[in-house]
């Protein structure tokens, strides 16, 4: 990874869970998607603008290394490519959770399960009832179309 960095605001949960399992800043896998996404909406800076000075609320990420475009050069990310990205990181956070909570029993309950799940992957347990609600959202979803993947 080179040493430059890109900003973008998250939610706190997903930049908790993002700084748990990828370091802070965020070093995304090489061949991932995110990389994948950062390398094509990279560009140079453009006139008259001045670099994005990071808050504490901004998310710092890493910018891979590409020949095509040297992180030195291209390290500016307009604020609708932000949007993808931060997209490609609810993507990720969404498939995480339904991958490691859609098959476990629920005899136990959701709620003591994503609090569980919340502490695993450092996110403060009180973001806990946010992300319960995502995953019912994701789960009745696909019980609308009758994929049933709860309790009868």
């Amino acid at each position: 990874m080179s040493k430059f960095c890109v900003y973008i605001k998250l939610e706190l949960y997903l930049k908790q869970f993002l700084g748990n399992s990828l370091g802070y800043p965020v070093e995304f896998p090489v061949n991932s998607n995110e990389n994948a996404v950062l390398r094509t909406f990279l560009q140079r800076l453009p006139p008259g603008r001045i670099p994005d000075i990071p808050t504490d609320e901004d998310t710092a990420i890493y910018i891979p290394d590409s020949k095509a475009k040297p992180a030195e050069y291209y390290n500016y990310l307009g604020p609708k490519a932000k949007n993808v990205m931060i997209g490609c990181i609810r993507d990720l956070f969404k498939r995480c959770l339904w991958a490691e909570l859609s098959g476990m029993p629920m005899d136990q309950g959701v709620n003591a399960k994503i609090i569980a799940w919340c502490e695993m992957h450092g996110i403060d347990t009180e973001h806990a009832d946010t992300i319960r609600q995502q995953y019912y959202r994701m789960r009745d979803a696909y019980t609308k179309k009758g994929i049933f993947l709860g309790k009868k």
